[in-house]
């Protein structure tokens, strides 16, 4: 029993210099997610009446947005619907796209927000080994020492998930938003182009993409009258022989 808890204690120990290191690293990233949120943070508030504008010409069903720089995935994922209007499946692939990247980027300072309050734990429940050890040897140095670094890795640890958690709530709301937006562009990019557009005529203000109406297995060529395709020269082929037939 004793070889045991010797070798556990070794384990919790070795483990205290990669914790702090990971702590130390969760701690860069954090502060890393926070300057980039902030300067999203001046973009959006420069380009909020972008959004507005864009939202005000779908509802009027016009699909001529205003113009924005590509510098965020919302002008990126509009002018690729833009460019795409013409195809409801890159329709729904541009959305699809956006969505996952949104919840790419939500999922990793999620993921931070839990890793820090946990290695902010087990850098506070591994010097606690040490510094019981240190009181029972009468050594105040050593056990004042370990507690020290014990509450600092959790202050630390509380630090980065608190920043985290913050920021995944800030980014989802807007996130959220911008989905909102870009599903009521496709949406309706692909409610015009069902009212209005044709294979050899697409709708109005819609991009033309090359090859379309121009394949017989995409846009079957309907057959015109009551008959098949060419009925009215079988029709006078067929009157010229019964008047022969009666000349004769």
């Amino acid at each position: 029993m004793h070889w045991l808890t010797h070798a556990f204690y070794l384990i919790s120990t070795a483990l205290l210099i990669p914790v702090m290191l990971a702590l130390l690293w969760s701690l860069f990233q954090v502060l890393l997610v926070l300057g980039q949120a902030f300067r999203e943070y001046l973009h959006r508030s420069r380009d909020a009446e972008f959004r507005k504008a864009c939202a005000d010409a779908l509802s009027r069903r016009s699909v001529k947005l205003p113009e924005l720089p590509a510098r965020g995935l919302l002008a990126r994922t509009l002018a690729a619907l833009r460019q795409a209007a013409d195809d409801p499946w890159l329709l729904e692939k541009c959305v699809q796209d956006a969505e996952n990247a949104w919840r790419d980027e939500l999922e990793r300072i999620t993921a931070l927000a839990r890793r820090g309050p946990a290695l902010g734990l087990m850098g506070t429940l591994i010097p606690l080994g040490p510094a019981l050890v240190g009181l029972a040897a009468g050594d105040l140095q050593m056990m004042s020492e370990n507690l020290v670094l014990a509450f600092a890795t959790t202050v630390v640890g509380l630090l980065v998930g608190t920043l985290a958690a913050a920021l995944a709530s800030t980014k989802r709301r807007w996130y959220r938003a911008d989905a909102g937006l870009v599903a009521f562009a496709a949406g309706r990019y692909a409610e015009l182009l069902s009212e209005e557009g044709t294979p050899d005529e697409p709708a109005a203000g819609f991009p033309r993409r090359e090859g379309v109406g121009e394949s017989a297995d995409r846009w079957p060529v309907r057959p015109q009258g009551n008959g098949t395709a060419g009925n009215g020269t079988a029709g006078n082929e067929v009157a010229v022989n019964a008047s022969h037939a009666q000349e004769s």
